[in-house]
Formats: structure tokens, sequence, C-alpha cells
């Protein structure tokens, strides 16, 4: 008999759905995901000819830590049964009265506890209370002066109480097993009439094991399997709307006293909130019942389970599940947060890989928590931003790396002294702690001295510079389709730096650590700028038009680091005389097919002409570079652009 598995509210997995087991026999374990308390009225309708509506239960669950304590009270889980016993009495010739039995089942109340051992293990007892009242006719004589027969109404009242254990293991975070006696434990009255033992309610000793995998975070399927080969089959999908979700059900039994093989379904609709669940569900029967069945049937089987047996007939729940008092209990304290980098907003990408603060938090609980951190910039963000996620062990203190979302359009005139708010989640919807640090948000145009993060300021313009590179172009149109399409890279970057150059004038910036870099939009209309303008600007311009380039960083010079432009050519070795019998005016770099390719060195503050800055550019290379060694001790750098 599946007693132990059958719920008025469906199957559900407990991950899913944390109260899935207020209306059952099952062991009360996934209590202990509930915060704090938890109120629940269920309310159902039978249909057994006619309608018969009632009040199923009322539960409350109370969460202490890593403690659960439940009380149910259950008007409605009920079942009276009405027979003729067989035998009659002759009133008169004509007249003659059957005898009745009535057998009333209730369960009236139940307690549950749970215990959470560790991150995996739980266990439990459910304790609960039944009144059995039998009431039948008999005959019997009266012996006087005239002896005759009367009726007599002979009544029995007998209680029963049932305890049960349980407990949990939960193998991975999608795989949950439950192991679960059946009547392990009772206590019962003993009938005053021999006759009634064969009614009482059923009380062999079986148990239950349960299954619970979820394979998507919101899927679920359950089985439950009972040692007297009974089972039941689960299939759970949720819908998340917003903070809220909207799940269903479908659930399958098997008994052996129940026909067909699979002789019911149960269907179960969930809207559930922050606050309260609503939960619709009902059991429809396979097999064709009616309200008459044989006395010596329910004497030869009686009874284990009072919603569902070989006598239940269809029925609809309806369940409400009200969350009171529900502020989880804090389990990460923030212990400090240092600020690593400042925010500037042109390097928007790097703050996804590089942290901008290290938090200290501990974990308060005696198991391993997955923690979210978040951060919100003052200034940069309108929302809380949660990146990344990361295991702390069971009261230990971690160090968490915090990323931050900078976006694009972001546009900060200038530096500000400004804070970030620093969470850390063990759950979607409610922060465990926060902290607020200060933090300086440069402007848009501030930059870190690093070399390699002058690619940020060439993509960013990178519309801008297509647009005037093309209308530059457009001029020589007649001239670039007369050059050999080898040569089409080397002549456009030409006619771009020798136009370009004609309105711009160099302006020295000797700072040790530079801090300031123009957008090629900017650069142009200001006429100037120092050698990262320079070079942002004529890397933007040709990138644009799909002309490869690199930054050369030179690190040592006098303190003062410097910034010039190589140029891939695309020409190959062979052709490299194509441009300049000069093997010391070219250099040859592999690209990402392993092909050898020219590439050419530019001094971007030579603001005469393209053959001059190509010149210096070479000089500077090939003796910083190459005759010092540069490349080989780090003190030069080459850095791609894409």
């Amino acid at each position: 008999m599946a007693q132990q598995s059958f719920d008025i509210n469906g199957l559900w997995n407990s991950d899913l759905l944390i109260h899935s087991e207020l209306n059952t026999e099952r062991i009360p374990i996934n209590s202990l995901n509930i915060k704090d308390w938890l109120f629940s009225v269920s309310y159902g309708s039978e249909f057994s000819g006619r309608t018969n509506s009632y009040l199923n239960q009322i539960s409350l669950i109370k969460s202490i830590g890593n403690h659960s304590f439940s009380v149910m009270y259950s008007p409605g889980f009920q079942k009276e049964f009405l027979f003729s016993t067989g035998q009659s009495i002759i009133l008169s010739d004509t007249n003659s009265q059957s005898l009745r039995a009535d057998y009333i089942y209730k369960e009236l109340f139940g307690f549950g506890y749970s215990y959470n051992l560790n991150q995996n293990i739980s266990v439990g007892l459910k304790l609960k209370f039944f009144n059995q009242t039998f009431t039948q006719e008999v005959i019997k004589p009266v012996f006087s002066d005239t002896n005759y027969l009367v009726i007599e109404t002979e009544k029995d009242e007998i209680d029963l109480w049932k305890s049960d254990l349980g407990i949990s293991y939960r193998f991975s975070e999608n795989l949950l097993v439950n192991l679960s006696s059946l009547n392990l434990l009772t206590s019962e009255s003993s009938p005053q009439y021999d006759y009634n033992k064969n009614f009482v309610l059923k009380k062999d000793r079986n148990f239950s094991v349960g299954i619970y995998f979820k394979p998507f975070r919101s899927s679920a399927l359950n089985v439950f399997y009972e040692s007297d080969n009974s089972f039941d089959i689960s299939i759970n999908q949720f819908i998340n709307l917003n903070n809220d979700k909207f799940g269903f059900s479908i659930t399958a039994y098997h008994d052996k006293l129940q026909n067909p093989f699979i002789n019911s379904i149960s269907p179960s609709l969930v809207y559930s909130s922050k606050y309260f669940d609503v939960i619709l569900s009902g059991i429809k029967y396979l097999e064709k019942r009616n309200n008459v069945s044989t006395f010596q049937k329910f004497s030869d089987n009686g009874i284990k389970n009072l919603l569902h047996n070989q006598f239940s007939f269809d029925r609809a729940n309806l369940t409400l599940n009200f969350k009171l008092n529900t502020k989880p209990e804090q389990q990460i304290k923030i212990l400090d947060a240092e600020i690593k980098q400042d925010i500037f907003p042109a390097l928007s990408e790097i703050y996804l890989d590089k942290p901008v603060a290290i938090a200290k938090v501990v974990n308060l609980t005696d198991k391993i928590l997955s923690v979210k951190p978040a951060i919100r910039i003052n200034g940069i963000n309108k929302d809380i931003i949660q990146l990344g996620s990361f295991q702390i062990a069971a009261s230990d203190t971690a160090e968490i790396p915090v990323y931050a979302f900078i976006p694009e359009n972001v546009q900060i005139d200038k530096s500000t002294l400004s804070y970030a708010e620093i969470y850390f989640y063990t759950n979607a919807d409610q922060q465990d702690d926060v902290i607020q640090k200060p933090i300086l948000i440069n402007s848009i145009n501030s930059w870190d001295g690093e070399v390699k993060n002058l690619r940020f300021f060439i993509r960013k313009d990178l519309s801008f510079a297509q647009s005037f590179a093309k209308q530059l172009l457009a001029n020589y149109k007649s001239q670039l389709d007369t050059l050999p399409n080898v040569l089409s890279d080397y002549y456009k970057t030409k006619m771009i730096f020798n136009n370009v150059v004609k309105n711009l004038t160099y302006v020295s910036d000797p700072r040790i650590k530079w801090d300031f870099v123009q957008y090629p939009s900017e650069t142009l209309k200001l006429k100037g700028g120092d050698c990262d303008d320079l070079a942002v600007l004529f890397s933007s311009l040709l990138e644009s038009i799909g002309i490869e380039t690199a930054l050369v960083d030179y690190r040592a010079r006098n303190d003062v680091r410097h910034v010039n432009l190589l140029v891939n050519t695309k020409l190959s070795p062979q052709q490299a005389n194509l441009i300049t019998e000069n093997d010391t005016k070219y250099f040859i770099r592999k690209s990402e097919l392993a092909i050898d390719e020219v590439w050419i060195a530019l001094e971007v503050t030579s603001l005469t002409d393209f053959d001059t800055a190509w010149n210096l550019g070479s000089e500077i290379f090939n003796d910083e570079a190459l005759n010092k060694m540069g490349l080989l001790n780090g003190n030069v750098q080459i850095i791609d652009v894409y």
C-alpha cells in the first residue's frame, strides 16, 4: 500500500518546494529549508456520488537553527464505512430489520521533528495519533416471563499512536535519497470486542526508499518504493516568474490492493512567492468506483491509509501556505574588504578578470556554503551586480575576489571619490551581509599607465575612426585602384599618416605616471597630443579599415616611458623589396597561422611625414628592442591591439 508516499498536494521534490511533506506520512526532513515559521491550511472535496467538502489539515512549522518542529491538526483526515453485517432480526411475519456496523477512522493530530547533522545528512521523526470508533448492532436475548430478542449497539473506542524515523543523504546538488520506516513503533488500545480486531488500521512494519533527482535547475524526478512492492513516480517542473515561481507536477501510484496496475494519477499546480504558496491538486482513480462495497471485502483487507486506499474516491484539494517572519538567519559575515583597484571607466573589460576588491568573509554555519559576491559602485552601477560563485568550508574564513561590471556607455567627466557596496549572497533573494568601502572613480580619459590598456581607448572610438579614414581615402580612390593589391595596406597607411600629421602638434607629457589619454576624435579636435594620444589615434584609424597594428612599449628611457606603433604591411619577406631595399627598416613577425609577415615601425611623435616617421621608428626599434636586447630583458614589449 503506497501509504507513506501519498500526499494530498502531489509528490514534489523538496528542493523545488520546501513544504512538500506537510500533508504526508513521510518524515519531515525538508522542513529544515524553512527559514522561520510556516503556517499551512488545506481544504478538500471528495466526489463519492455527492460532493463532500471539509477542512483537511492545519499545520505549523518552526525552524530554529538546525532544528525544525512541526505540529499538525487533521480534522479532514478521516474515513467512515457503514455496512450491513448480514444479520437481521424478524420483527413480524412481514417485517425484518438488517443489522448495521459503522466504522469511523480519524487521524486527529501529529508532531514532527527534523535535525540537520551536516550539509549532507538530515534525520527526522514523526508521531501521529489516530482514533477508531466502531459501532455494531447485535442481537441479544432477553429472558423474562416472555423470552424475546432485542437489538443493542456495541461501541469500541480504539486509540493508536504511530511513530517513524527517517534519514536523508544528499549525494550531490542534484541527488537526494531518503530512507524511512513505516509503523516502526505503534501503541494501540485493545478492542473491547474480539470481532473488531479485523477492522483496526493495519500496522505492518515496512520501509520506503525515496529518490529525488533534479537533472535541471527547475525540473525533478521523484521515485518512492515501499517494501510491500508499492511505488509512486512524480515529475516536477517550475517556471520562474521574476522573484516568484509557478510549478506543476504529475504523480502515478501503484499498490497491490488497487486496480489497475497504475491505480491513480495526481496532478498538482503551485504558485510560490516569498510570503505564501497556493497549491491546487487532486487525485483521479483509474478504476471506476462507487460507494457500495461488500462487508466481507472490507473485513478481509481492511485499510492502512485514510486518504488513499481501495475505497477512496476522486478528490480535489486547495492548500495555502503562509511563510511568516521569513528573515533568513545570517550565514555569511564580511570581516573586511580591501579595494585593490581604482576604477578607470575606459578599461571596463579588465574588471571582469581582475578583482576590484578582496573580501574577507567567514562561514557562520557548520556546512559548506556556495556564496555569490556582488558589488554596486555609486556613480557606475544602478543595480547590484553578481559575478562568480565560490564555496567556503564549514566555519571557515576565506578571502573572496569581487569583480565588477563597468557599462561601456558610462561617462565620468572628472575623477571622483565614491564608494562601493560589497554584498554576499547565499541565495538569490536575500543578502547575508554588506560592507561599504571608499573607491576612486577616474574620468573617462584616465589611464592606469599600462600600455596594454591603451587598446581600450583604440577600440572605444573605432566607429568615428572608420568614418574619418574612409572619407580621407576616398580622395585617393583612383590612385589606390591602380596599385597592386599586395601594396594596398602600405599605401593606405602612408596616405593616412601624411594627411593627418599636417594638422597635428606634438605636446610633450614627461610625467612618470601617465594618467590621461585622448580618444582619436579628441586628438583630431585638439590638433595635438603626446605619444600615447598619437599612438591611439593612428592605431584606431588603421585598425578601423582592417590594417593590423601593435603598440611598442619602451619601458626604460630615463624613467620616462615611450609608446610607438608597429604596422603590418601584409607583405611576405620576399615582397619586402617592393617598399624598401634596406632590410633594417622592417621586421618579420609570424601571423596566427604561422605565416611570416613584414611589419614596419613608426615614430608617431614625428609629425613631418611618413618616411621620416618610418626611419625614426626603425632606428629606435633596432637600437632598444634588438641591439640592447630590450625584447629579451623586458625593457621593450610588443602589444597587439587585437
